[in-house]
Parts: structure tokens; sequence; C-alpha cells
């Protein structure tokens, strides 16, 4: 008995902890791909994140995520993100402000032959709403990151605007070593249940930047969506590295199941031709 009074006491003592508002999901991805007459079997995005959310005592918002491979290790994207007037501020793995609003012909699900990409920063800030259909985004990234890929210092701005069905995009990073600039820009028309989109990024110094660039169409009916992209790679001299063409189709089976197949060529590399096929699940 005593110690059960005791027990009470001392507990009486403890300052109450807050708690977050704590959220578990995940994503698994199974593929049969053949590269050129040479198949596989394995596991695309395989990972579970976490997310905690809480509010201080001054109003602002505050979350955090987490995110695991199937293999325990980093899958990358971690981030302390505070919200409030000002906006919301990004702290961890973010995107860079060329990677803010890219990934508009990036369809695929497990080949990952087509898509721009940038670099990530460590810290983000998305401007409140300065005018109807606005975005205005900030990136920073310091010399060094210790997660994520490592990418060069820059600092950057994105902005995006969205007027009915048309949205257009524009982004820079100016990094502290010319030839590790990025611009973006991109813009996505939908129209019923397709959608249009266009994108480019410049990357290096003036007068000795490579270019990727593509088109893609998406539709979209019901549980059924069809996907093209086109895009091509040049290389500071302007010759042509790579011309793929990738066409995909995902059906939603529902409760987070979705069914996939999708294939790309190579006009410059035969080598690279993909062809998968698999399931995954979204929980």
């Amino acid at each position: 008995m005593k110690k059960i009074i005791a027990a009470a006491v001392a507990t009486a003592f403890v300052a109450p902890v807050m708690a977050a508002d704590v959220t578990v999901s995940g994503l698994s991805e199974f593929y049969y791909k053949d590269v050129n007459g040479a198949t596989s079997t394995g596991f695309g995005d395989h990972a579970l994140y976490f997310g905690a959310a809480t509010e201080t005592n001054n109003g602002l918002s505050v979350s955090v995520d987490m995110n695991i491979t199937g293999a325990g290790a980093d899958d990358s994207s971690d981030s302390i993100n505070v919200s409030g007037p000002f906006g919301t501020i990004e702290l961890g793995d973010t995107s860079g402000a060329a990677d803010k609003y890219d990934d508009r012909i990036d369809k695929d699900v497990v080949i990952g032959t087509v898509g721009v990409s940038g670099s990530d920063a460590g810290i983000g800030w998305t401007l409140p709403t300065l005018a109807e259909g606005l975005s205005v985004y900030v990136s920073h990234s310091a010399d060094t990151l210790d997660y994520g890929d490592g990418d060069a210092a820059h600092t950057g701005v994105a902005l995006q605007y969205t007027a009915g069905p048309v949205t257009v995009a524009y982004g820079d990073n100016q990094a502290d070593t010319d030839t590790n600039n990025e611009q973006y820009v991109g813009g996505t028309v939908t129209f019923g249940g397709v959608a249009v989109s266009a994108e480019q990024m410049t990357l290096g110094a003036s007068g000795a930047e490579s270019k990727e660039r593509g088109m893609g169409l998406t539709y979209t009916m019901g549980d059924l969506t069809l996907a093209y992209s086109q895009q091509e790679n040049k290389d500071s001299s302007d010759a042509v590295t790579s011309d793929i063409t990738f066409v995909g189709v995902k059906y939603s089976l529902g409760g987070g199941v979705t069914a996939f197949a999708e294939t790309s060529s190579d006009s410059i590399d035969a080598s690279a031709d993909t062809t998968a096929a698999g399931i995954s699940i979204a929980f």
C-alpha cells in the first residue's frame, strides 16, 4: 500500500506531456521488370511514413514527418514544419526552389526514366497567400546537408500561378558555384479527365547548360489512368544524350490497391528499354 501511495504522489508531481496527433502510413510496390531482355522482380517504393502534429501555446501549428524504407534506412524528406500567419517553414530535407513545382510529366511507378530533377534544400518557406491562385516559395541550402543527397549550397525562389484550368510555374536556384545553378519552367492545362503538361530544367552555368525537357499527357476515367510522356535530355554541347518515350496504365482496385503496367524506350540507348508490371498498396 505504501508503494502504491508513493507512486501516486510521485505521478502527481510529473508535468503532463502534451500529446501530439500521431499518424502512421505506408506504401509498398512489387514489380516484375524486363530491361532489354533481362528480367527481375523487386520492390519500388517500400516504406513507412510516421507523422506527428501539435500546436504551440501561441497558436503555431508544428508537424514532423519521418520516413523509413522497407530496409530500415532513411527514406529522405524528413522535416519539421512550422505554420502560422507567416506561411509555412519547412526545416530538414525539403525541396529546392527549382524542384518545388516540377514532376509534371513523371507518371511512372517503378521505371523512373522520365521527369526533370532539381536539388534538395535544408530550409523552405511557403509565403502566405499574396494573391488568389499565386504560391511563392523560397529555399536555402547550406554548404553541407547532413541528410538527403548532399546538394550544392544555393538560395532560390519559385512561383506557381493557377487560373482556371491553367497552371504555370517557375523556379530558380542560384548556387554558390555557378556550375550548380538550376532553372525550372513548366505548366499544365486540364480539361475533363485530360491533363497536358510540359516542363524544362536548365542546369549549370550560363553558356554551358545542360537541359532536361519534356511533355506529358494523362487521361483519367473513373479508376483508370493512362499516361504518356516524351523527354529529351541534352548536354552542355547541345548533343542529345537521351530521347525517352514512356507509356503507362494504372487501375485502382479500391482499398488503396493499384495495379499498373508501364514501358519506356530510349532512341539513343536501346539497352535501356524497360517494361514493368506490378501491384502497389498504400495505407
